[in-house]
């Protein structure tokens, strides 16, 4: 018997990630809820630079502003769905319309007059 050993697929374990999953599912890993500071119940939004369509971000209000999308989900597991989200950025950055997970920045910029923070989308990692 001639055994091959197939490689494990180099994962994201341990580093702060988002999925966009063509369900409408956007997920977080647990390093990125840890590093970021997301919990069930926050509060967030993504949004995409006009002037550089590939620059992504994810914004987290603070707990006490108005609008955004609700987390859901156990401690160190949350979610949403926002089809609204994910479609455009599966058009734009998925081959054959699967999800996509990518790298996440733990350090935010402030953001509508300090009542938010912006997280920029690492999308240059998709695909590594």
């Amino acid at each position: 018997m001639e055994l091959e050993f197939i490689p494990v697929k180099q994962s994201r374990n341990g580093k702060p990630s988002i999925l966009f999953s063509k369900s409408g599912l956007i997920s977080f890993s647990k390093t990125a809820v840890e590093q970021i500071g997301l919990g069930v119940g926050s509060l967030i939004n993504i949004a995409r630079d006009k002037s550089r369509p590939q620059d992504w971000y994810l914004i987290v209000h603070d707990p006490s502003a108005e609008g955004g999308i609700k987390l859901r989900g156990k401690a160190m597991a949350v979610s949403c769905n926002v089809s609204s989200w994910t479609k455009p950025f599966l058009e734009q950055f998925s081959k054959d319309n699967k999800s996509v997970s990518c790298l996440i920045a733990t350090e935010g910029d402030e953001f509508i007059g300090g009542t938010a923070k912006s997280y920029a989308i690492l999308t240059k990692s998709i695909g590594q």
